[in-house]
């Protein structure tokens, strides 16, 4: 049953107060309707009216979210509007939009990646707050959602010794071998190692400047701004990829990885050569055809690399806690934003080590005794 009550918006010349009806099917709809009242024949300002979901994210993302991200996070914003978003909430009035349905369209992303549902939940709630700070809705139906549980992934850890012997191997002997010793040796992000020029590494004092990123949209690649202020930095340059990159070195403004017309490596061109690499160092699964697979002898449909860039990313910090480099210097290095990140990746890696670690209790407390 709705409830009723009324706003009071002025008086008439003989003094007799001017009312306003208005109702809601909760106590929180009911003020809001009794605000929005206010704002109109009060403030002069035109009352909300519904919208749909399409048209409300539209002016949403164009004002709120476009200007202030990235190439790359513009290209997975619209990618998760046109093929999960759209067609379901579309067409559909932001009030008619409940609770439930939101939960129910988010259990679907139950065992996805923990970025696409941290995606889709943010966007979510980004809309439909605003859209109720607005007016426009009586409630916030995101308000209570709650995540599914996303795939669980395992690059949280360092190369193993077998893993580091072949990856070096082919570091020195594989013809793109130059950007495993880059991940290996500096541990940057994938797209600052794309984004490096022969200009970034001052090879009197051993040291790259970080300055700029690469951003996959689709199947284009361009610079990009790095991923926090913290990342435009300077990191050393260990002897042996020295070595390494004095054998290639090309001109200052190139492109330390780059395709044959001088431009940063596409996306497509990028998981080819990273799909070779890992095959050529044995850390690959081989894919199941299906049938009438088109290009079925193409790389990227018979093998999946087990290992990411990422990995050596993690395994440069973990080089860094091991040689007992203080966190501070190692979040300078790494380019994080902010200490806990990089303590908690140490507290990570303390934690694993004493999983492994073995202790024979008996000696221990014999010792005690004796």
């Amino acid at each position: 049953m709705a409830l009723r009550g009324k706003v009071r918006i002025g008086y008439t010349p003989d003094g007799k107060p001017i009312d306003k009806n208005v109702s809601g099917d909760t106590p929180e709809a009911l003020e809001s309707a009794k605000q929005a009242c206010k704002e109109h024949y009060l403030y002069g300002r035109q009352i909300p009216e519904d919208q749909l979901f399409y048209e409300y994210a539209e002016n949403w993302y164009r004002l709120k979210k476009e200007p202030f991200i990235s190439s790359a996070s513009r290209s997975s914003y619209k990618s998760m509007f046109v093929k999960h978003l759209l067609p379901v909430f579309g067409l559909q009035h932001l009030t008619a939009i409940d609770a439930n349905q939101l939960q129910a369209f988010l259990n679907e992303f139950a065992g996805a990646s923990k970025s696409t549902i941290t995606l889709c939940v943010g966007i979510l709630k980004n809309i439909f707050s605003c859209a109720y700070a607005e007016g426009i809705i009586p409630r916030d139906p995101s308000v209570a959602l709650v995540r599914p549980k996303s795939l669980t992934r395992n690059e949280r850890r360092p190369l193993t010794s077998d893993e580091t012997k072949r990856i070096l191997h082919i570091a020195r002997n594989h013809p793109d071998g130059l950007l495993l010793a880059v991940l290996y040796y500096t541990g940057v992000r994938r797209g600052e190692a794309l984004g490096l020029k022969w200009g970034d590494f001052d090879f009197t004092e051993d040291q790259v400047h970080i300055q700029r990123d690469i951003d996959f949209t689709g199947p284009t690649a361009q610079e990009g701004t790095l991923k926090t202020a913290a990342a435009d930095r300077y990191i050393p340059i260990p002897p042996e990829l020295k070595e390494l990159l004095l054998q290639k070195k090309g001109r200052v403004g190139e492109y330390v990885f780059q395709s044959g017309n001088g431009k940063p490596l596409s996306q497509a061109t990028f998981k080819r050569i990273w799909c070779r690499l890992m095959l050529a160092a044995d850390c690959v699964e081989w894919r199941e055809k299906k049938p009438n697979t088109n290009r079925e002898n193409d790389i990227l449909k018979c093998i999946k690399p087990i290992i990411t860039p990422h990995y050596f990313r993690h395994n440069y910090i973990t080089l860094l806690y091991e040689a007992g480099v203080d966190p501070l210097i190692a979040m300078k290095i790494a380019g994080h934003s902010d200490y806990q990140t990089t303590a908690s990746v140490y507290t990570h890696i303390r934690d694993e080590m004493l999983k492994k670690s073995t202790v024979n209790m008996d000696e221990v407390f014999r010792k005690r005794e004796e």
